[in-house]
């Protein structure tokens, strides 16, 4: 009976996992998206000319790590834009 139990429990726990809204899921990637941007406007578009110099090739690599993320989020706008049709 107990090992039942266990693995009842265990399934219940993985099929709930996962299971966000389009709209859960576009809130928790705008934050995401949000402290990005915050992050890559500081120290890529509003520091001094200098350190803009300096930090170009981090500048891409945080422009690398945004572009994926802007894309989900077009993705599931429209997605959720297409349900409410």
């Amino acid at each position: 009976m107990r090992p039942v139990v266990i693995v009842t429990l265990a399934l219940i726990a993985f099929s709930t996992i996962g299971c966000k809204s389009k709209q859960d899921q576009l809130t928790a990637l705008n934050a995401q998206f949000d402290t990005l941007n915050a992050k890559y406007q500081k120290d890529c578009l509003l520091a001094p000319v200098e350190v803009i110099q300096r930090t170009q090739s981090a500048c891409k690599a945080q422009r690398d790590k945004m572009n994926p993320l802007g894309n989900k989020i077009m993705e599931l706008q429209n997605d959720i834009a297409a349900s409410k049709r």
